[in-house]
């Protein structure tokens, strides 16, 4: 019967997703076009602009918000659409999430950097030369013991929190609610988006639970939080004491990406995250550096 099912969905939703790419040649022309790069962040932040192109239910593009909001460096982001990516089309060989274009430091033109820790590396480097954060706090915000955190939210957490988030179309198609807020999205776009990419992603969950050998998703994901709490936070405010870390902030990241769900809601009641993650909501204040969302 989930044969069958799975089939039937995929053959309506074909049919639908033909029927949007249709209505689309003409929706697309109403469209808002992705405006011209802001010099508004240039002009307060010492790092030089960032515009970072990111999915917003993507745990590693939230990491990056979340370091930047942490720190209160300004930031403009970018919406890409899953499906046609033509937001990063001047990226020609790496067509992932998150992308971020660095520039303004001193005079220079706009640097890509790629993939979520290669992105925090460089971010914190330029905070480090233009002494826009303190030194002593860059040596704590990134220690050693933060970078195996941050690695472990990378390649543990975050995959484990996939299949927990798309047990059913209904939860992945909850997921992708978030392509109805996304300003420069027709709403072609956003339909189209929100039903093909739901039943993407819904159908990649077997996949993952075979490839990473997660048996009970829902038990998988209380555990890592488990662990999270006991080895990483402990007794303190923060795993990195009074002050978050990056790894604080990662784990954070993958959170903040699923708040819009009921797995989020799940989590929250299930587990023992909630006061942790509201006092990193208190310290990082999201969204508090974006100059502007498209």
């Amino acid at each position: 019967l989930p044969v069958m099912l799975r089939s039937m969905v995929r053959s309506r939703i074909l049919a639908t997703a033909g029927g949007l790419a249709t209505a689309g040649v003409i929706d697309s022309m109403l469209a808002p076009p992705v405006a011209p790069f802001s010099t508004a962040a240039a002009a307060v932040s010492a790092v030089g602009t960032v515009r970072l192109f990111q999915y917003d239910i993507c745990p590693f593009c939230n990491k990056i918000k979340a370091m930047l909001d942490l720190h209160k460096i300004p930031y403009e982001t970018v919406d890409v659409n899953p499906l046609t990516k033509k937001e990063i089309k001047f990226s020609k060989e790496y067509r992932k999430v998150p992308i971020a274009m660095l520039g303004g430091l001193e005079g220079s033109g706009a640097v890509q950097v790629n993939d979520s820790p290669l992105i925090a590396d460089t971010l914190l480097e330029r905070m480090e030369l233009s002494k826009a954060v303190r030194s002593d706090e860059l040596a704590h915000f990134r220690s050693a013991t933060s970078l195996e955190w941050a690695e472990w939210s990378d390649k543990k957490l975050a995959v484990l929190l996939f299949p927990r988030m798309t047990r059913t179309f209904a939860e992945s198609f909850q997921a992708f609610g978030y392509v109805m807020q996304v300003p420069h999205f027709s709403m072609v776009d956003k339909l189209s988006n929100q039903v093909v990419g739901a039943f993407a992603m819904w159908m990649a969950q077997g996949k993952i639970k075979k490839k990473y050998a997660i048996d009970d998703e829902a038990a998988a994901v209380r555990e890592a939080i488990a662990h999270w709490l006991k080895e990483g936070v402990g007794e303190a405010s923060f795993a990195g004491g009074q002050k978050p870390h990056l790894g604080d902030v990662a784990v954070y990241g993958c959170l903040k990406a699923i708040d819009r769900t009921s797995t989020f809601s799940e989590i929250m009641a299930e587990t023992g995250v909630k006061p942790w993650y509201e006092r990193m909501t208190a310290e990082v204040q999201p969204g508090n550096a974006c100059t502007s969302r498209q």
